[in-house]
């Protein structure tokens, strides 16, 4: 096969064709999405989870260092804590996303994360308190794998009709681990502040394979060895890694039958981190033009590694109110979070020298081919949940809360001279409800968590239902025309059985 690069010499309009050809791809790559476009898509501990994470004002438990650490005083004696968790199982499916009645879909079951803290009382200092935490923040896993075939005329200039096999496969695997310590300190009955550090360490890996093909076979003369093949195939994989100092700082007041909490997420701070990113597109025999008979084949493909990664972190303000029943069997709580806005950045930032291990063959720079960058829009949640005890050692509870995107989907189309990472982001909406059992050393929490999101009119990621050989620049060639009418839903079931032991507690 004759391989044809275009020429150099017109290299602005080639870079804008080539950009405006890896739109389609990045539309909407990662349904469910490395970090899933949301902040409020995972609670941190049982019992904080089955109050909506609506614990700013307290009832965090062991998660306080996380949720406010000026609560961390509210814990009264030293102990080593476990909180571990069941399971996740949730459905995600884009109707019509890869073609008519083709739809990306997947069933998935989850590992819930746990965390394990220690909190020392200084008996010399009773009003300090200082917790030191490990725990899972994210742990995201999704494979799409789907495949379609047919037969018709879709090659013009090769009389009759042709097989046609397309192919669509993602996977995506995005973990976010955090280690620590906080530190409360009661400056009266009523009133605690409190301040998080914690070393954050993110890992991202992505691997999308999209690839068409319109061939004949051979007659049944086995001297007959005439075929026909035309295919395209575009492929993209990253892996990328980031470690970054996150802080937080948390004031709690008490006043009569209320308690009220306040904090502020400061934007993090890189440390160290970096990514590998190969990119690549070719097509072979296909006739741009109707009545040319000439085919037409190109390869595009760069790769980089030491490419610099940012998982950037922005500035968030939280503030919540418990109301205490004058009973004391009885709490509501209310909690909401303001997120500002991160203007574009690019997350993987590839150099203008590929390196030893590095290549490019592109009519692009190598820091424009390989670089993607994204922003983030202002978002704002809350959360409300009550408790109420029905013995002293039995309790119920349950609440809801909202979890809105912080990625649009019009700001994902349109862009020539950066990629973006993009995805199907979606408003989602959790409720949740559960019962609580204390003993000397611990608790013991079952419950159940139903998490519901839905979008409609969005862009098809790719059409294999309905293949054209040669559209423009922008669609792959052997696949359709894309459509605007994706309708996505999106189902969560998470099952809570929290086993939290205090190891050192008498």
């Amino acid at each position: 096969m004759l391989i044809q690069l275009s020429p150099y010499l017109n290299k602005r309009n080639c870079c804008r064709q080539v950009f405006l050809l890896v739109t389609l791809f990045f539309s909407c790559h990662n349904p469910s999405a490395a970090q899933g476009g949301r902040y409020w898509d995972q609670n941190l501990n049982s019992e904080a989870a089955l109050l909506s994470g609506a614990v700013v004002a307290g009832e965090g438990g062991i998660a306080a260092i996380y949720y406010n650490p000026a609560t961390i005083p509210e814990m009264k004696k030293t102990n080593l804590s476990l909180s571990a968790n069941l399971f996740s199982t949730y459905y995600f499916k884009a109707k019509d996303a890869l073609g008519v009645d083709f739809p990306a879909d997947r069933f998935q079951l989850d590992i819930y994360p746990r965390i394990i803290t220690l909190t020392i009382k200084p008996q010399k200092n009773p009003d300090f308190t200082i917790e030191m935490a490990y725990f899972t923040k994210s742990n995201e896993y999704m494979v799409i794998n789907k495949g379609i075939s047919s037969e018709g005329d879709i090659i013009a200039s090769n009389p009759g009709n042709e097989y046609y096999t397309g192919e669509y496969y993602v996977r995506s695997k995005y973990q976010d681990y955090n280690g620590g310590a906080g530190f409360g300190y009661k400056l009266s009955d009523k009133l605690a502040v409190g301040f998080t550090g914690l070393i954050s360490y993110k890992d991202d890996q992505y691997y999308n394979l999209i690839t068409a093909n319109a061939f004949t076979m051979p007659g049944p003369d086995p001297s007959d060895s005439r075929q026909y093949l035309s295919d395209s195939r575009y492929h993209i994989k990253y892996n990328m890694y980031d470690v970054r100092l996150t802080t937080k700082l948390g004031l709690h007041l008490k006043q009569n039958s209320w308690s009220f909490g306040a904090n502020i997420n400061l934007p993090s701070v890189k440390v160290f981190g970096n990514g590998t990113v190969v990119k690549q597109y070719e097509y072979s025999n296909i006739h741009r033009e109707p009545g040319n008979t000439a085919g037409f084949n190109r390869y595009y493909a760069g790769r980089q590694s030491g490419c610099t990664a940012h998982f950037k972190d922005p500035l968030s303000i939280a503030a919540g109110a418990n109301y205490y029943s004058p009973s004391g069997r009885s709490i509501l709580l209310f909690t909401a979070e303001y997120f500002f806005g991160l203007k574009p950045f690019d997350y993987i930032e590839a150099n203008h020298d590929p390196g030893e291990e590095g290549y490019n063959f592109s009519p692009a720079e190598p820091q424009e081919w390989l670089s993607y960058s994204g922003s983030q829009e202002p978002v704002f949640n809350a959360g409300v949940a009550f408790k109420r005890y029905l013995r002293p050692e039995l309790m119920i509870s349950g609440g809801f809360r909202t979890d809105f995107r912080y990625m649009d989907n019009s700001d994902e189309q349109g862009f020539l001279e950066n990629n973006e990472k993009g995805y199907y982001p979606l408003n989602v909406y959790h409720f949740n409800s559960g019962l609580g059992y204390n003993f000397n050393r611990g608790s013991i929490i079952l419950g159940m968590q139903f998490s519901y999101g839905q979008d409609k009119n969005q862009q098809q990621v790719i059409n294999l239902s309905e293949p054209v050989e040669y559209i423009s620049e922008t669609i792959l060639p052997l696949t359709g025309p894309l459509n605007n009418q994706v309708l996505i839903r999106y189902y969560d079931v998470t099952i809570y059985f929290g086993f939290l032991f205090n190891f050192l507690n008498k």
